[in-house]
C-alpha cells in the first residue's frame, strides 16, 4: 500500500454516511485522517485521530485543528460532509428547525473553513471540499430548510473559489440520493397538513424514470478523492444517476429566463439593440476598406454584434 503519511485529511461528519466512507477509503490509501463528528468514529487505525467536536461551536473546531497538527504536523485537505435535513413546506416549517439545519449545513462548514483558511494561506496550499447536494442546484418541494442551507453553501463555495485561487483549491460536490447516508433518516417526507400543498410534485423538473437505489456511495467517494488530488480539479462534481439530467433541466430554465431578459437588461442602460444591429452592415463594409490599424477595431465591433444576434435567435 502506498504510504501517504505526509498528507493529512480533516474530515467533518466522519461517523456516518459519506464522511465515514471517505475516512475508511483514505486510511486504506495510506493517508492520515482527523475524523471529526459528534459521535467518535468507532474504528482503530494507526493513521487515524478520531475526535468529538460540535461544528456549530467555532472554539471546538480550533481545538480540533490544533490537536490534528500536534499529531500529524500538517493538514492538507478539508472535507465538510456533516449535514442534516428537513422536509417541511416553508409555511409549515418550524423556525427552530430552519435555524438548526442552517446551523449545521451552512454555519458548520463556515466555521471549519474560517478556522483552517489562515493555515492554508500561510502554507500557500490546501484543498477544500464542500459536500453540497443536488438541492443546491435546483429546488424541491418540502425543502425550505434544506435547500436554503445548500444554496447558501454553494454561494459561499463560489466566493471562496474566487478569493483563494492563489493558494487553495475549492471543490463543490453535489450528490444525488445515495443509500448509506443517514441524512433525513426516520423523518416524514412530503407531508403537509395544508390542502394546497398536499399534491405538490417533489421536483419542479420533469420526471426522470431512473432508479437511484443502486447509486454506490463507495464509487462516489473514490471520484471525490481522485478529484481532490488533481492539479486543476473541477469547480463542481455532480454524482449520481439523475443529477446531471435534472441540473441540465434547471439550466434550460435559466437559459429561457436569460433570453427573456436580454434585451430588457441592455435597455436598462439605454442600449439601443435595433440601432446597434443596423450599424452592423456599416461596420462590416467599412472594415473591408479601412486602414489596417482600424481593421481590428471594426472586427471587434462586428464580432460583438454577431454574438448579440446569436443570443437573440
Amino acid at each position: 500500500m502506498k504510504n501517504n503519511l505526509n498528507k493529512t485529511w480533516l474530515v467533518f461528519g466522519a461517523s456516518s454516511g459519506i464522511g465515514k466512507v471517505t475516512t475508511l477509503q483514505l486510511l486504506n490509501r495510506g493517508y492520515n485522517v482527523i475524523a471529526v463528528a459528534r459521535r467518535i468514529l468507532d474504528y482503530n487505525h494507526d493513521n487515524l485521530l478520531a475526535l468529538s467536536t460540535d461544528i456549530t461551536k467555532p472554539e471546538t473546531i480550533n481545538q480540533t485543528i490544533q490537536k490534528g497538527l500536534e499529531r500529524f504536523g500538517t493538514i492538507d485537505f478539508l472535507l465538510n460532509s456533516a449535514g442534516i435535513s428537513s422536509y417541511g413546506t416553508f409555511e409549515e416549517e418550524n423556525i427552530d428547525v430552519m435555524r438548526e439545519v442552517m446551523e449545521v449545513n451552512f454555519w458548520g462548514s463556515y466555521n471549519s473553513i474560517k478556522a483552517i483558511l489562515p493555515y492554508f494561506r500561510e502554507n500557500k496550499k490546501g484543498v477544500i471540499i464542500n459536500i453540497s447536494s443536488e438541492m443546491g442546484l435546483y429546488p424541491r418541494a418540502y425543502g425550505a430548510a434544506y435547500c436554503s442551507s445548500k444554496y447558501a453553501l454553494e454561494g459561499l463555495t463560489n466566493v471562496l473559489r474566487w478569493e483563494t485561487k492563489d493558494f487553495c483549491k475549492v471543490i463543490s460536490v453535489e450528490l444525488d440520493k445515495f443509500n448509506g447516508t443517514e441524512i433525513g433518516a426516520n423523518k416524514p417526507k412530503g407531508v403537509s397538513n395544508i390542502k394546497e400543498y398536499q399534491n405538490l410534485k417533489w421536483l419542479e423538473t420533469k420526471d426522470i424514470n431512473f432508479e437511484v437505489d443502486d447509486n454506490d456511495l463507495k464509487i462516489a467517494v473514490e471520484y471525490i478523492i481522485d478529484e481532490a488530488l488533481k492539479d486543476n480539479p473541477s469547480r463542481h462534481l455532480l454524482l449520481g444517476k439523475t443529477i446531471c439530467h435534472r441540473a441540465n433541466q434547471e439550466l434550460n430554465l435559466i437559459k429561457k429566463d436569460i433570453k427573456n431578459s436580454l434585451i430588457k437588461s441592455y435597455k436598462c442602460a439605454h442600449f439601443d439593440i435595433a440601432k446597434l444591429c443596423k450599424k452592423y452592415f456599416k461596420y462590416k463594409f467599412l472594415s473591408i476598406f479601412s486602414l489596417n490599424k482600424k481593421k481590428d477595431y471594426y472586427k471587434k465591433k462586428v464580432e460583438f454584434i454577431e454574438n448579440i444576434k446569436k443570443i437573440l435567435k
